[in-house]
């Protein structure tokens, strides 16, 4: 450990000295498993002159160091990521964010240690940030179900899992969705979807395209309808009012869904900040905000 520790304060020192400021930023310190972990970095150049950032035959520019329970090294999903090369402007900052998630194999419970690493072939020197902690933990299972992709969409006649699952965020309860196969068990999404308010049990249903409609008790008589895919897209929030008794889901003889007993209030902007990048998906660049 000791020499782990030198090594940091030697990268910190250099950093300082070659003015170039590295800052990470993770947003949540709790998660759950196979959720999207958004890491944000600012890159910023006090060097006085534009620089650019860009892989070298030995190194990548852009990545991450995590370590896991017992300092083990989590290795990258993909070995060759690579990224374009970054100019920064002389006092300029680059902020960007990526899904650590995707890129690295986090699919364990336990607590995490991330610092994201910049190599700057300038002065043949990594950067690295000051540690962040996260922990990741498993959800309570509170519904599951299996149902097949309809034909006319990816992955028609694959079998996917559907689980709602409740986790501890802070002082509130928070339901997610999870979606996954049943083939090669990819996981599609992991997403919440709103405070699970009083531990009311939700209601979900499928329509005659299976996707899946979950109705649940968001706070004191107010309801959340969302809509999720086979394929795990985010299909949309939409938020009820029940004054006096609790709407339910109902099929229609056409095999569409309607629900009873509630008022319609209004679309759902973004809730929790989802949709979001799946892990079937080719991982991304370094996109802006």
């Amino acid at each position: 450990m000791k020499y782990l520790y030198l090594f940091l304060f030697l990268v910190v020192g250099a950093a300082a000295q070659a003015q170039i400021g590295v800052t990470l930023s993770i947003k949540d310190r709790f998660y759950l498993l196979h959720e999207p972990v958004l890491a944000t970095v600012n890159v910023t150049n006090l060097t006085g002159h534009d620089i650019t950032f860009s892989d070298t035959s030995q190194y990548q520019w852009f990545g991450f160091r995590v370590l896991g329970d017992g300092d083990r090294m989590v290795a990258p999903r993909d070995l060759n990521y690579h990224l374009e090369p970054l100019t920064v402007k002389a006092g300029a900052t680059a902020r960007r964010s990526v899904n650590l998630t995707q890129l690295y194999e986090m699919d364990d419970v336990g607590n995490y240690r991330i610092a994201a690493t910049i190599y700057y072939g300038g002065l043949d020197k990594f950067f690295l940030t000051r540690p962040a902690f996260i922990d990741v933990s498993e959800g309570r299972v509170v519904w599951r179900q299996v149902a097949g992709v309809p034909v006319g969409l990816p992955g028609a006649g694959q079998m996917r899992e559907f689980t709602l699952l409740a986790h501890q965020r802070g002082e509130s309860n928070t339901l997610y969705i999870r979606v996954e196969s049943k083939d090669d068990g990819t996981i599609y999404c992991t997403y919440p979807i709103g405070r699970m308010f009083d531990n009311t049990a939700p209601q979900a249903e499928f329509d005659g395209g299976n996707n899946l409609f979950i109705l649940h008790l968001a706070g004191t008589r107010a309801y959340l309808l969302t809509k999720v895919s086979p394929n795990g897209e985010f299909g949309g929030q939409t938020s009820y009012s029940a004054p006096k008794l609790r709407p339910y889901l109902r099929r229609t003889s056409e095999g569409a869904l309607q629900i009873v007993g509630g008022k319609r209030d209004a679309p759902v902007v973004n809730p929790e900040n989802v949709p979001v990048p799946k892990l079937s998906d080719r991982p991304p660049g370094f996109p802006a905000n």
